[in-house]
């Protein structure tokens, strides 16, 4: 057996890694699919460690150290992981109008949940009249997150962001589609590896990304490029929401009820919090919202 790590996944087939050097593909037995279908093993993602056998299958999936998981599209509520074993997950999104505070609230929930360092990246900035504004909105759902402003066509930032990946370490780029990231990744490489879309009429990028790819950097950091994703359904990132919400969760923990339900409840901080504009009621909503959404999956 070889130990390997997957680098790219076609869908059908894998290019892995080998550690004593060199790429091979790699597929799924018949075995192993049936015991993916079964739900007693877990079908490889890239960043995944495995064992591969002399003739190309996968014969095991080493225990993952860090995760970034979703909701499957569609009405079941499926996990579907889209990467694993990576240290520092990029947030991209544009300056030109693409900054979304509940979105952000999604993603950073997310990668919270799964153990891994969230940084945002506000990208296009030289597109942007007014970058201390867009900051601003990223500032509000994200305080304590690093945050980096980048212009890949100019190179602001782009060297910060290179220096977060440090040698040895993984990243990955996530964000919406057209938001710039294979233009930075292709920045980082010093070399137009990934295809870049042309704009929209309306100014914006187009989705060119259609698979997940590992890439090694001059510094020989490894970064994950991922394609743009449309739908971000949270699943089971409880812990995650209270990394994403600490300013509504520390004020939970003063309630005087332990089940309380920060509504009409006597003694709840967070109503108080509300009332004297200590918390702004848009985050507390959208706080709200997340949780009844994970609530109601967990009923289903």
């Amino acid at each position: 057996m070889e130990l390997a790590r997957i680098a790219v996944d076609d869908g059908v087939a894998y290019v892995a890694w080998v550690t004593g050097g060199g790429e091979r593909t790699v597929r799924l037995g018949g075995r192993m699919l049936r015991e993916v279908r079964a739900g007693r093993a877990i079908r490889p993602v890239v960043g995944d460690w495995v064992e591969v056998s002399p003739d190309g299958l996968v014969a095991t999936v080493r225990p993952r150290q860090t995760k970034l998981a979703r909701k499957a599209a569609g009405l079941h509520d499926v996990e579907q992981v889209l990467v694993a074993n990576v240290d520092v997950a990029f947030v991209a999104m544009a300056a030109d109008g693409d900054v979304n505070e509940r979105r952000l609230e999604r993603y950073l929930a997310l990668v919270h949940e799964g153990g891994v360092a969230p940084v945002v990246v506000l990208t296009k900035a030289d597109t942007c009249a007014d970058l201390a504004a867009e900051q601003a909105r990223v500032r509000s759902v994200a305080p304590d997150v690093e945050l980096f402003v980048v212009s890949a066509r100019t190179g602001q930032g782009v060297d910060a962001v290179a220096a977060r990946i440090t040698p040895g370490s993984v990243a990955v780029l996530l964000g919406s589609s057209g938001v710039g990231k294979s233009t930075l990744l292709n920045a980082l490489l010093r070399e137009a590896r990934q295809r870049v879309g042309e704009l929209r009429d309306d100014g914006k990028g187009r989705h060119t990304t259609t698979r997940r790819e590992l890439f090694v950097l001059p510094n020989g950091g490894l970064l994950f490029d991922t394609p743009g994703m449309r739908e971000l359904g949270l699943i089971d990132v409880d812990g995650g929401l209270q990394e994403t919400f600490t300013d509504v969760t520390k004020l939970a923990a003063q309630c005087r009820f332990r089940d309380c339900r920060h509504g009409g409840e006597p003694g709840c901080a967070v109503r108080e919090a509300l009332e004297r504009g200590a918390l702004d009621p848009v985050r507390f909503e959208s706080w709200q919202k997340l949780t009844q959404e994970l609530q109601g999956r967990r009923r289903r």
